[in-house]
């Protein structure tokens, strides 16, 4: 998998589980302490978190970081 294709599909599986919980991204913004526009490029996978930022937002959605990979176990969508 290409680092993009990473990065995507794993801004993808964050705004799953944050779509889930019945979340905004302003409210998982707030709840992990961070901007909108982090988020929201997170979930575009326009940006490369860092360890510590995937911490604060499996935290905020209540789920261990691993979850935030489960997109590794699953085949790719065709788009």
């Amino acid at each position: 998998m290409e680092d993009k294709e990473f990065l995507k599909r794993l801004g993808e599986e964050i705004a799953k589980i944050r779509k889930k919980q019945k979340l905004t991204q302003l409210d998982l913004a707030s709840m992990a302490d961070m901007e909108k526009p982090t988020i929201t490029r997170l979930e575009r996978g326009r940006t490369n978190p860092t360890s510590i930022t995937l911490l604060k937002i499996s935290r905020a959605l209540g789920v261990p970081v691993s979850k935030l990979f489960a997109f590794q176990n699953k085949p790719a969508k065709n788009k």
